[in-house]
């Protein structure tokens, strides 16, 4: 279980809970890096914008590719 604050805000989960939110989700246009999930490559704020609800203006690429490896996912370019 991986623990942290985004916008003052505390999330916990793990790399499967990503990984079965993202089942069935379409990828969203890759515009410089992304994330495998499940064989689909994924911008990193769809991924992050879609498991915690939030809108992608409420952060920042760098919070969602820090989250990412935190919870053991590579970001590629």
């Amino acid at each position: 279980m991986t623990r942290f604050i985004l916008r003052k805000n505390p999330y916990e989960f793990t790399k499967e809970d990503v990984e079965r939110a993202m089942i069935g989700v379409d990828p969203e246009v890759i515009r410089q890096y992304y994330v495998e999930i499940n064989g689909k490559k994924f911008p990193p704020k769809q991924v992050i914008s879609h498991i915690l609800n939030l809108g992608k203006v409420e952060f920042t690429t760098m919070d969602a590719a820090s989250i990412l490896r935190r919870l053991g996912f590579k970001l590629k370019k």
